[in-house]
């Protein structure tokens, strides 16, 4: 997750929880083994220390880009304008290059118009003797992008979706950002953005959708039961001395700036958030595969509610 913040003199919750549903224990949902599995290798490998904190540019960026292509091919995404690979340049990056990695799944109804999964899977590399492994911030949002994907993949979603693991969002959402530009997506076709960011560590996620506070889909998003879910716009940092836009946090703001329709699910920061500490270990293998069946019913609620907006 991207350090951009904005000073907001009072943290805002969109949606109030009760309290018993902050103290309320989360649901286990039961998640296949073979799920659970390759969902914990996924973030193991990409938080790996071969993988040296995945800074565009490095040697542990190319292996970690090669190997989500890979997982991409192995649950069967196709490649999107014939190609699993975007590559960028950008002032920010210098002579570094940066790369997208983007598969799909074609929609069994609807074909011509997408929905785009988000993830950023770049990091921040090593500094002096330390790496910075990433595996909140964020192995873990790509692991669960993967997971739904395979999900989705079985399920047959109504509209085709478009999954993208993009780069350089640590150093200001510069591929989702180059993903609009460059026009590898038609905006007119999107119906909306789902972003995954930093989705391991967190006790409750929080959630932010761009539809009105009374739109019903929040009500439906409620009736997950026990899902942990806090739908939030703002909160404070760990050092609690700023206060974080939820809305500008990560690269689904490259989308809300066009003025296409998003949902960002996260987590807050933590002590161990852009420090060598954010590794695999410090996720707790239960608490992170208990999430899969959460977002992958969020998808389902969103979609429907994305496909409600082009019903004549």
């Amino acid at each position: 997750m991207t350090k951009a913040v904005a000073c907001i003199s009072a943290v805002i919750l969109l949606i109030g929880c009760q309290s018993m549903n902050q103290t309320r224990p989360c649901k286990s949902y039961q998640v296949p083994n073979s799920v659970n599995q390759q969902l914990i290798t996924d973030l193991k490998v990409l938080a790996s220390p071969k993988m040296a904190g995945r800074r565009t540019g490095s040697d542990g960026h190319r292996l970690s880009y090669q190997y989500i292509i890979k997982r991409f091919n192995e649950i069967g995404l196709l490649p999107w304008q014939g190609s699993h690979m975007q590559r960028f340049a950008h002032p920010k990056l210098g002579k570094r290059v940066g790369t997208n990695v983007l598969g799909m799944i074609q929609g069994q109804s609807n074909s011509e118009q997408y929905i785009v999964v988000t993830a950023h899977y770049d990091h921040l590399g090593g500094r002096g003797h330390h790496t910075y492994h990433g595996a909140d911030d964020n192995a873990s949002g790509v692991a669960m992008m993967l997971a739904l994907a395979t999900y989705l993949k079985t399920h047959h979603p109504q509209v085709t979706v478009l999954f993208v693991a993009t780069d350089a969002e640590e150093k200001g959402l510069l591929g989702s950002e180059q993903l609009i530009a460059s026009n590898t997506i038609d905006l007119d076709k999107v119906l909306l953005n789902i972003n995954l960011d930093m989705v391991g560590r967190a006790k409750r996620l929080y959630y932010l959708a761009s539809w009105s506070k009374r739109d019903p889909v929040h009500q439906q998003v409620k009736m997950i039961e026990q899902s942990c879910l806090i739908s939030r716009r703002t909160h404070r940092s760990f050092s609690n001395t700023k206060i974080i836009d939820y809305k500008k946090a990560s690269d689904h703001y490259s989308f809300a700036k066009q003025g296409v329709d998003f949902v960002f699910v996260g987590g807050g920061q933590h002590a161990d958030y852009h420090t060598p500490r954010d590794t695999a270990a410090s996720i707790s293998p239960t608490r992170f595969s208990n999430r899969v069946s959460v977002v992958e019913q969020l998808y389902l609620i969103f979609e429907q509610r994305a496909l409600k907006g082009i019903t004549p």
